[in-house]
Protein backbone atom coordinates (compact mmCIF):
# COMPACT_ATOMS: atom_id res chain seq x y z
CA UNK A 1 0.00 0.00 0.00
CA UNK A 2 1.14 3.34 -0.83
CA UNK A 3 1.57 5.97 1.71
CA UNK A 4 0.94 9.58 1.10
CA UNK A 5 3.81 11.50 1.13
CA UNK A 6 1.85 14.72 2.49
CA UNK A 7 0.20 12.89 5.80
CA UNK A 8 1.58 14.16 8.72
CA UNK A 9 0.88 13.12 12.44
CA UNK A 10 -1.46 16.14 12.94
CA UNK A 11 -3.68 14.48 10.30
CA UNK A 12 -3.99 11.55 12.60
CA UNK A 13 -4.37 13.37 15.55
CA UNK A 14 -7.56 15.23 13.78
CA UNK A 15 -8.88 11.84 12.53
CA UNK A 16 -8.74 10.11 16.31
CA UNK A 17 -10.82 13.28 17.21
CA UNK A 18 -13.59 12.92 14.41
CA UNK A 19 -14.16 9.18 15.57
CA UNK A 20 -13.53 9.63 19.47
CA UNK A 21 -15.65 12.43 20.29
CA UNK A 22 -18.74 10.52 19.10
CA UNK A 23 -17.97 7.19 20.75
CA UNK A 24 -17.36 9.07 23.56
CA UNK A 25 -20.68 10.99 23.67
CA UNK A 26 -22.64 7.67 22.69
CA UNK A 27 -20.47 6.11 25.72
CA UNK A 28 -21.89 8.95 28.10
CA UNK A 29 -25.32 9.01 27.20
CA UNK A 30 -26.16 5.27 27.50
CA UNK A 31 -23.97 4.78 30.79
CA UNK A 32 -25.54 7.86 33.04
CA UNK A 33 -29.23 7.08 34.16
CA UNK A 34 -30.91 10.10 35.90
CA UNK A 35 -32.08 9.62 39.07
CA UNK A 36 -35.72 8.98 38.64
CA UNK A 37 -37.93 11.19 41.30
CA UNK A 38 -40.66 9.32 43.18
CA UNK A 39 -43.70 11.14 43.31
CA UNK A 40 -45.39 11.25 47.22
CA UNK A 41 -48.44 9.52 47.17
CA UNK A 42 -51.57 11.28 48.95
CA UNK A 43 -52.14 8.84 51.63
CA UNK A 44 -55.19 11.05 53.21
CA UNK A 45 -57.97 9.56 51.46
CA UNK A 46 -56.94 5.70 51.57
CA UNK A 47 -56.55 7.23 55.14
CA UNK A 48 -59.91 8.25 55.46
CA UNK A 49 -61.85 5.44 53.94
CA UNK A 50 -59.70 2.64 55.90
CA UNK A 51 -60.85 4.41 59.01
CA UNK A 52 -64.49 4.67 57.93
CA UNK A 53 -64.49 0.93 56.91
CA UNK A 54 -62.32 -0.56 59.24
CA UNK A 55 -63.65 -2.69 62.08
CA UNK A 56 -59.98 -2.36 63.45
CA UNK A 57 -56.95 0.80 63.80
CA UNK A 58 -55.10 0.74 60.88
CA UNK A 59 -51.51 1.58 61.24
CA UNK A 60 -49.60 4.57 59.56
CA UNK A 61 -46.15 6.08 59.63
CA UNK A 62 -46.16 9.29 61.86
CA UNK A 63 -43.54 11.48 60.64
CA UNK A 64 -40.42 8.67 60.10
CA UNK A 65 -38.29 11.33 59.01
CA UNK A 66 -36.66 13.30 56.26
CA UNK A 67 -37.34 11.60 53.04
CA UNK A 68 -39.67 9.26 53.75
CA UNK A 69 -41.99 9.11 50.37
CA UNK A 70 -45.36 7.50 50.68
CA UNK A 71 -45.77 5.09 47.63
CA UNK A 72 -48.48 2.67 48.71
CA UNK A 73 -52.03 2.15 49.96
CA UNK A 74 -55.02 0.29 49.94
CA UNK A 75 -58.11 -1.05 51.49
CA UNK A 76 -60.38 -3.16 51.00
CA UNK A 77 -63.41 -5.16 52.96
CA UNK A 78 -63.57 -9.00 53.01
CA UNK A 79 -64.64 -9.84 49.77
CA UNK A 80 -64.23 -6.39 47.73
CA UNK A 81 -61.32 -6.73 44.97
CA UNK A 82 -57.58 -6.71 46.81
CA UNK A 83 -54.76 -5.51 45.27
CA UNK A 84 -54.42 -8.66 43.24
CA UNK A 85 -57.99 -7.89 42.22
CA UNK A 86 -58.72 -11.59 43.94
CA UNK A 87 -60.87 -11.15 46.71
CA UNK A 88 -59.57 -10.07 50.13
CA UNK A 89 -59.46 -12.68 52.72
CA UNK A 90 -61.07 -9.75 55.78
CA UNK A 91 -60.34 -7.05 56.21
CA UNK A 92 -57.38 -5.67 54.70
CA UNK A 93 -55.02 -2.49 54.83
CA UNK A 94 -51.89 -1.79 53.00
CA UNK A 95 -49.48 1.41 53.24
CA UNK A 96 -45.68 1.00 52.42
CA UNK A 97 -42.92 4.30 52.21
CA UNK A 98 -39.57 4.29 50.67
CA UNK A 99 -36.52 5.47 52.82
CA UNK A 100 -34.50 8.12 52.05
CA UNK A 101 -31.85 4.95 50.89
CA UNK A 102 -34.65 3.45 48.43
CA UNK A 103 -35.94 0.62 50.53
CA UNK A 104 -39.48 -0.27 50.73
CA UNK A 105 -40.76 -0.65 54.05
CA UNK A 106 -44.69 -2.05 53.78
CA UNK A 107 -47.56 -2.58 56.59
CA UNK A 108 -50.20 -5.06 56.09
CA UNK A 109 -52.90 -5.17 58.46
CA UNK A 110 -55.46 -8.04 58.01
CA UNK A 111 -58.20 -9.36 60.55
CA UNK A 112 -58.71 -13.20 59.03
CA UNK A 113 -56.21 -15.26 57.55
CA UNK A 114 -53.65 -14.63 59.42
CA UNK A 115 -51.10 -17.33 58.56
CA UNK A 116 -51.42 -16.94 54.79
CA UNK A 117 -50.69 -13.03 55.30
CA UNK A 118 -47.98 -13.89 57.83
CA UNK A 119 -46.64 -16.07 54.52
CA UNK A 120 -46.98 -13.20 51.77
CA UNK A 121 -45.95 -10.89 53.97
CA UNK A 122 -42.66 -12.30 55.55
CA UNK A 123 -41.74 -13.39 52.01
CA UNK A 124 -42.17 -16.61 53.34
CA UNK A 125 -40.54 -16.17 56.31
CA UNK A 126 -39.55 -18.40 59.72
CA UNK A 127 -39.80 -16.74 63.05
CA UNK A 128 -36.06 -16.25 64.90
CA UNK A 129 -37.59 -16.66 68.18
CA UNK A 130 -36.85 -12.78 69.49
CA UNK A 131 -39.16 -10.55 70.30
CA UNK A 132 -39.38 -6.91 70.87
CA UNK A 133 -42.15 -4.14 71.99
CA UNK A 134 -42.47 -0.97 69.96
CA UNK A 135 -45.31 1.61 69.53
CA UNK A 136 -47.28 -0.19 72.47
CA UNK A 137 -47.06 -3.69 71.00
CA UNK A 138 -45.04 -6.88 70.96
CA UNK A 139 -43.47 -7.91 67.75
CA UNK A 140 -41.82 -11.11 66.50
CA UNK A 141 -38.95 -11.23 63.99
CA UNK A 142 -39.01 -12.92 61.22
CA UNK A 143 -36.39 -13.49 58.68
CA UNK A 144 -37.18 -14.80 54.86
CA UNK A 145 -35.31 -17.73 53.67
CA UNK A 146 -32.87 -15.87 51.40
CA UNK A 147 -31.92 -13.78 54.45
CA UNK A 148 -33.08 -10.38 52.35
CA UNK A 149 -35.90 -9.80 53.94
CA UNK A 150 -37.12 -8.88 57.53
CA UNK A 151 -39.92 -8.38 59.11
CA UNK A 152 -42.05 -8.02 62.67
CA UNK A 153 -45.38 -9.30 63.05
CA UNK A 154 -47.91 -8.38 65.59
CA UNK A 155 -51.06 -10.58 66.47
CA UNK A 156 -53.07 -8.70 68.97
CA UNK A 157 -57.14 -8.67 69.52
CA UNK A 158 -57.56 -10.59 65.90
CA UNK A 159 -55.90 -8.34 64.25
CA UNK A 160 -52.23 -9.42 61.93
CA UNK A 161 -50.08 -6.62 61.72
CA UNK A 162 -46.58 -7.59 59.25
CA UNK A 163 -44.09 -4.96 58.51
CA UNK A 164 -41.41 -5.76 56.49
CA UNK A 165 -38.59 -4.29 54.21
CA UNK A 166 -35.10 -5.74 52.77
CA UNK A 167 -33.33 -3.91 55.90
CA UNK A 168 -31.63 -4.88 58.97
CA UNK A 169 -33.54 -5.16 62.28
CA UNK A 170 -32.64 -2.05 63.58
CA UNK A 171 -33.41 -0.03 60.88
CA UNK A 172 -37.13 -1.75 60.51
CA UNK A 173 -37.91 -1.18 64.22
CA UNK A 174 -36.94 2.57 63.94
CA UNK A 175 -39.94 2.39 61.41
CA UNK A 176 -41.98 0.19 63.12
CA UNK A 177 -41.77 2.71 66.18
CA UNK A 178 -43.49 5.85 64.32
CA UNK A 179 -46.30 3.75 63.18
CA UNK A 180 -50.01 4.92 64.86
CA UNK A 181 -52.94 3.90 65.22
CA UNK A 182 -55.41 6.03 63.03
Amino acid sequence: MARNPKARGRDMIISLAVIAVPVLLVIIFFTSTPKEEVDPLDLGPFITRAEAESPFPVLVAENPGEGWVPVRAAWAQKGQPWITTEPALGNSWQVGYLSPDEIYYGVLQRDESARELVRSGTREGNEIGEETTLAGRDWSRYESKDGRTRSLVNEEDGVTTVVSADADFPELEAFTSTLVER
